[in-house]
């Protein structure tokens, strides 16, 4: 996989009939995301973030005990939620009802995607510890 930006992985996760992914760091706040279609106010979708992050941050908890969780998913009325814990941060997707999942989990597990992800994100937590954000 060439050496491209975050923005660029995030954006071409869209392909599996997205409507929005992003990564949400540590502190529940969208550091990277690409979308079509979502239909959700900006303050809405901050909200939305924390509460995922919250979510697997309460899960981690039982990590020792019962394992680390691999993936969550949720389903709305309409839609469908998929939060996946990577490194320290959450990558989320909402995709339709329907959609199937587990090609999108495949993807952004593959050694060679989930690598260059991970790499991106621990260089941006770096510089955000060091920004002290």
């Amino acid at each position: 996989m060439e050496e491209k930006d975050l923005e660029h992985h995030i954006s071409s996760l869209l392909k599996y009939d997205l409507k929005y992914v992003g990564v949400i760091n540590s502190q529940g706040r969208m550091i990277e995301h690409a979308s079509k279609d979502l239909i959700i106010s900006p303050e809405k979708l901050e909200m939305l973030c924390m509460g995922i992050r919250l979510q697997h941050s309460m899960q981690s908890d039982f990590d020792d005990d019962l394992g680390a969780v691999s993936y969550v998913v949720t389903e709305r009325r309409n839609l469908k939620f998929v939060s996946m814990p990577v490194s320290r941060d959450v990558l989320f997707a909402i995709a339709q009802k329907g959609t199937d999942h587990s090609k999108l989990v495949r993807k952004v597990y593959s050694k060679q995607f989930f690598d260059v992800l991970k790499n991106h994100l621990d260089k941006y937590n770096m510089v955000a510890v060091g920004m002290r954000i």
